[in-house]
């Protein structure tokens, strides 16, 4: 019987069939490449985001820091028309005449012109214009005291009226002096340029009359303080009052009465309390109220009667003139940005003429 051959077995590895096209390896490598190349996409997205943003910020500090430089000029023009403002009233105080404005006056500025003929300040006047607006006041600068004209006697007064302690007051008075006089010889108390305090410093005493009332500051014993007001390292954090505030370096050293704050009508020897309310309340005129026609008083001898004084020291210490010589303060404000001048002007001569200025934004 014939049999089959056997049939024989072969062995083979298994392998993994072969993919269709865009599967397995190849189909890996494009994703991966894909992936990245979505990556690299948003990070560009995210550095264009962030330089977009940068451009757009930057843009709204200029545009907003660009408005604020154009709000400050426009408010210091404010400023400047309001101290044209007040040249144009002090001219008009120098001929104001009669019981009534003139035909087509305002009553209102003549009225202020008349107040300011006898030494009355005009304080809060406010003036819409444009976009903003002025504050101003014109006050004569007798309302204050003329440190180059006041005696010891003066000198206690205001230092007494500023908190200063009394053991102070002979150094104070005496290194004003010693700053002012012409010689080299020191007073008692005082301070001239050989001394530690100067020489420390590196300048010498002036031995001239003060240009500004800031200058109090470059002398021995005149603290900031002193002069300004604030907590005073020399006197145990005790809080001054300043005398700034009370002083003038132009004037003829009289006080005039219709315009001087209580402050200053108390440093006035010859006065006391009941007698300086008398006289801010007499002021006023006798309808009470103050910047109508009626404020002020005509002459000293007049305001001493009405407080029942008789008092000729007192009395050559004081006036109701108004004068040549007045302090303007006008305020320009813009959507909330501020600016501020203080001048002094003189009028004399048909004309107002700036003697000191000063100006700089109030944010």
């Amino acid at each position: 019987m014939r049999t089959r051959d056997p049939v024989p077995r072969v062995r083979t590895r298994w392998s993994a069939p072969s993919c269709p096209s865009g599967f397995g390896t190849g189909a890996s490598a494009s994703s991966s490449r894909r992936g990245s190349a979505l990556i690299i996409a948003l990070w560009v997205l995210l550095a264009l985001a962030l330089l977009i943003g940068g451009f757009a910020f930057d843009m709204t500090v200029e545009t907003g820091v660009t408005g604020h430089y154009r709000n400050r000029l426009k408010a210091q023009y404010l400023a400047q028309a309001g101290v044209e403002q007040a040249r144009s009233m002090i001219m008009r105080s120098l001929d104001v005449k009669g019981d009534a404005p003139e035909e087509d006056e305002d009553e209102d500025a003549w009225v202020r012109a008349l107040n300011l003929s006898r030494g009355v300040a005009v304080s809060g006047m406010a003036v819409d214009l444009g976009a903003g607006r002025f504050t101003l006041d014109i006050i004569p600068e007798q309302g204050r005291r003329n440190v180059h004209m006041l005696a010891d006697e003066d000198w206690e007064e205001i230092l007494d009226q500023a908190g200063i302690p009394q053991d102070r007051w002979g150094a104070l008075i005496d290194c004003f002096n010693d700053w002012i006089d012409e010689g080299d010889e020191h007073r008692l108390l005082g301070a001239e340029s050989d001394d530690a305090f100067y020489e420390d410093r590196g300048y010498e005493c002036k031995n001239a009359p003060l240009d500004t009332i800031d200058e109090l500051l470059l002398i021995k014993s005149f603290s900031k303080a002193v002069v300004f007001g604030g907590v005073s390292e020399e006197d145990d954090g005790e809080k001054l009052e300043g005398i700034a505030k009370w002083l003038t370096t132009w004037g003829d050293g009289k006080v005039n009465l219709n315009t001087a704050t209580r402050e200053v009508l108390l440093t006035v020897s010859g006065l006391n309390e009941q007698d300086v309310e008398a006289l801010l309340e007499g002021r006023k005129g006798p309808d009470g109220v103050e910047g109508t026609k009626d404020d002020g008083f005509d002459s000293v001898e007049k305001a001493m009667s009405y407080i029942g004084l008789t008092n000729p020291a007192a009395a050559e210490r004081l006036t109701t003139k108004g004068e040549s010589i007045l302090r303007v303060i006008s305020i320009g404000e813009v959507a909330g940005v501020r600016t501020g001048i203080w001048c002094i002007l003189r009028a004399a001569d048909k004309k107002v003429t700036p003697l000191f200025w000063r100006e700089e934004p109030l944010e």
